[in-house]
């Protein structure tokens, strides 16, 4: 980071550029009757929806609009995950129960919370949608059955016979607010989910325009009335939703979206906002980032069924990344090195913030996207993102990432609350170009090999057979042949479709690449199961004997070497292997 502030110099005047021809190539449709208004980009486009009305007669309003999505989107996307790890479980009837637990008594619990004006907003958002109303509800609380199960409340089913197959989090996101003299307070969001090729299919930027309260806008996709709350309202105030750290729940407790809406809705300040969040104790744990335009304050604020904890800072700014409980971390040495890694950078980019940088949106765009002095490369992609925006308030402007994941690497729009002449419409903000943190990585050798990397990712999750997979996966290798990641990738699906020897070559090269000790271990043991599978038992369990007996490899590494040197890793094995693409990791 001590080095960014030279690269920023000696590129301002090639971004400035960059944008200016972006902005040439930003094309705005108004919304007509019925339909979104589009903002369109060669990367992608941003549609846009203003409401306006009481809230209830506006959430059956936007129902109409986006009755194509929600029939495609969210409910079948999440349904499908579930159902993917449920059937990697091998029992039936653990699959037969997650589909009862999440489409039936999770939600019928929710429902029992939920205020009856938020209530009232959901039932209208359905039968504006065509839409089973049940069905529809059980989709909007999709965050809080993710958060239910997480917590532990069902750990029968969750931990006792799926801990393996769920690695990565079904949601994660980050949050960063810095000030700036440029543009005042800035608030940037990421998200990420395993809706890829869904949910950032193309971004929606929901306006509201009530009769009494504040106009907001919300970010989200995928059919969702809220989604997981990001916005920021006419008064100045901005909000985004984070997972929290506790393991807890209180079935007497309201899901998430009342009191975000709420907030976005009524508060103007982050006392105000806090009020809010305590009058409204939640199910499990969230944390909320909040950003005051007028004062340039920001807060961070964690909301358990036990307390609200506030941290607020009026200077350098605040982080929150959010993600896996401490357990998760606890049972995945690959997610704790992952997560280790986001807090380093997240951190690391607060640390050196200035308030004068020249450029600070593009800077944000690159701390988003991993990297801040140069274009990323394979390792710190975030395949699983799915929305970025940076959040503008003093200027009552919102820049939402255009595109495919990941989302904060391509172009930025400028969209505003109001319309030219003060009217509560949002529309494209003409004045401003779009911005673009990378504009040449697209193209790159890396850009594309993360592109290949994604799309196998998306196939993966697909359940694409495990040859055709391997041939996707092959052509990022070759774009970027020193990524350990692709390697161990590439030899992880070359398992799965029995190809020892293949399998064998591309853990090598992978060993090649990776100088920390714990994960040389855990690559070690893969390169076992790949001898294992050609039929070379003596070579497999002596290297399973130096993993098993590595003080620096992780304890679930040398457990995993210790039975394999009792019970050979075979076909049955193999094709049974879960691979979590988001970690290059299969324990």
């Amino acid at each position: 980071m001590a080095k960014g502030d030279d690269a920023m110099g000696s590129t301002s005047s090639d971004e400035a550029q960059a944008s200016a021809s972006a902005g040439s190539q930003a094309v705005y449709y108004p919304e007509r009757a019925g339909g979104l208004g589009r903002v369109t980009t060669p990367v992608g486009d941003v549609h846009v929806a203003n409401i306006n009305g009481p809230l209830t007669s506006a959430s059956r309003d936007l129902g109409r609009r986006l009755a194509p999505e929600l029939r495609e989107g969210a409910y079948r996307a999440f349904d499908d995950y579930v159902q993917r790890i449920s059937a990697e479980s091998g029992s039936r009837m653990i699959a037969a129960a997650g589909r009862v637990v999440g489409g039936a008594v999770l939600p019928r619990l929710l429902r029992q919370q939920l205020p009856t004006a938020y209530l009232q907003m959901l039932t209208a958002f359905a039968e504006g949608a065509g839409l089973d109303v049940e069905e529809a509800l059980a989709t909007q609380q999709i965050w809080d059955q993710w958060a239910w199960a997480r917590a532990g409340n069902v750990r029968g089913l969750v931990e006792g016979r799926l801990k393996a197959r769920t690695h990565s989090p079904l949601l994660a996101s980050s949050a960063v607010v810095v000030p700036s003299e440029e543009r005042g307070i800035l608030h940037a969001f990421s998200f990420e989910n395993a809706a890829v090729e869904r949910w950032d299919r193309a971004a929606r930027v929901v306006v509201m325009h009530p009769d009494q309260g504040f106009s907001y806008a919300l970010v989200t996709s995928l059919g969702f009335l809220t989604g997981l709350p990001a916005g920021m309202n006419a008064a100045g105030l901005t909000l985004s939703t984070h997972p929290g750290p506790a393991s807890l729940g209180d079935r007497a407790g309201v899901p998430l979206g009342p009191a975000a809406l709420q907030v976005l809705n009524e508060a103007r300040t982050i006392e105000e906002a806090v009020a809010i969040f305590r009058q409204h104790p939640p199910m499990t744990s969230w944390t909320y980032m909040l950003s005051e335009a007028a004062s340039g304050r920001s807060a961070r604020v964690e909301v358990s069924p036990l307390r609200v904890g506030v941290e607020v800072e009026a200077t350098r700014g605040l982080v929150v990344r959010g993600g896996p409980s401490i357990a998760e971390l606890k049972r995945s040495p690959a997610l704790a090195r992952e997560e280790a890694r986001r807090d380093a950078h997240l951190g690391s980019l607060l640390a050196s913030w200035r308030s004068d940088r020249a450029l600070p949106l593009v800077e944000l765009a690159r701390g988003l996207g991993g990297d801040n002095e140069a274009a990323p490369g394979a390792d710190p992609i975030r395949i699983a993102e799915v929305m970025s925006v940076i959040f503008e308030p003093a200027a009552g402007r919102l820049w939402v990432a255009a595109g495919r994941a990941p989302t904060s690497l391509r172009w930025f729009v400028p969209l505003r609350l109001r319309g030219a002449h003060g009217e509560a419409r949002a529309e494209l903000d003409a004045r401003e170009a779009p911005v673009q943190a990378w504009p040449t990585w697209q193209e790159s050798a890396r850009g594309r090999a993360a592109d290949y990397y994604r799309n196998a990712y998306r196939l993966y999750l697909e359940g694409e057979d495990p040859q055709r997979l391997l041939i996707t996966l092959e052509y990022a290798v070759a774009l970027e042949p020193t990524s350990a990641r692709y390697h161990v990738l590439a030899g992880l699906v070359a398992l799965s479709a029995l190809r020892g020897r293949r399998a064998e070559g591309a853990f090598r090269r992978a060993l090649d690449a990776i100088d920390e000790a714990g994960r040389r271990a855990e690559v070690g043991l893969y390169l076992g199961w790949a001898l294992d599978l050609q039929g070379r038992r003596k070579a497999a369990r002596e290297l399973y004997a130096r993993v098993s007996e590595d003080a620096q490899a992780h304890g679930v590494t040398r457990r995993a070497a210790a039975a394999a040197r009792r019970r050979r890793f075979g076909n049955r094995e193999a094709q049974r292997l879960h691979i979590d693409f988001m970690l290059a990791s299969a324990l």
